[in-house]
């Protein structure tokens, strides 16, 4: 079964050749450079704790056998690298060296989307990303366990089991780029949601991302009609005996 998580277009397919044609070492480290400036310091839970947050472009490198450093990237005394010591490392042409950092975090971003069994998510990149090292597929599901793990934990809490939604409301922000680009905004749509523990959950979204939740939404519904339908025919059977 495949599921529609990724759109895999054919700038995205280049990239993907690229990652294939990188050493092991190479693309773990690229991997956990691209991981690191996606992700905000402390976003990981425990994992994250141990480890020392740094801001800019640096990263350490992470060995192929030892999993325990690929747990923490950053312990140890393996060297850092800036961007411009990471893109000699790769050693590809420029273009080709910007064009893997935005596959490689085209990729986090999808699968950080979406909450899937572990071995449906390897096939999927395995089969339809086409990625050919079964140890780079690995090193990319370890790192989205990692990260969805202590999500999946906090949903299992006790304070989760009556935590309903009572309240859902939105927002529009405006996203600007920077100071000297005031003419590039983001439109971005914040639901706002308040649970019965008195919790405020905020989801902000950019426009495909708020079409990607809806057309979830939408799914699921289907799913949901498609399952009552089923089984109203049974109830009023089960009735007429």
């Amino acid at each position: 079964m495949s599921i529609n998580w990724i759109k895999i277009t054919e700038r995205a397919r280049e990239g993907i050749k690229i990652i294939n044609a990188l050493p092991y070492e190479t693309f773990s480290t690229v991997l956990w450079y691209t991981h690191r400036q996606m992700s905000p310091c402390g976003a990981s839970g425990t994992a994250a704790s141990a480890t020392t947050c740094t801001v800019g472009t640096s990263v350490t490198t992470t060995g192929r056998a030892d999993s325990s450093t690929e747990e923490n990237p950053t312990s140890g005394t393996e060297p850092e690298y800036t961007l411009e010591e990471l893109e000699r490392l790769v050693g590809v042409p420029r273009a080709d060296f910007l064009l893997l950092i935005k596959t490689f975090s085209y990729i986090l971003r999808r699968i950080s989307t979406f909450i899937i069994k572990p071995s449906l998510l390897q096939r999927e990149l395995r089969e339809k990303l086409q990625l050919e090292d079964e140890a780079k597929i690995d090193a990319i599901l370890r790192l989205w366990v990692r990260e969805t793990t202590p999500i999946m934990n906090n949903l299992a809490s006790k304070r989760y089991e009556s935590n309903v939604i009572e309240d859902v409301a939105w927002k529009l922000n405006v996203e600007v780029s920077s100071h000297c680009q005031q003419r590039e905004k983001t439109p971005l749509a914040v639901l706002q949601m308040k649970t019965g523990v008195g919790e405020d959950i905020n989801i902000e979204m950019t426009h495909p991302e708020l079409v990607e939740l809806y057309n979830q939404f939408e799914n699921i519904q289907g799913e949901l009609d498609a399952m009552l339908a089923t089984k109203a025919p049974e109830a009023t059977a089960a009735g007429n005996q």
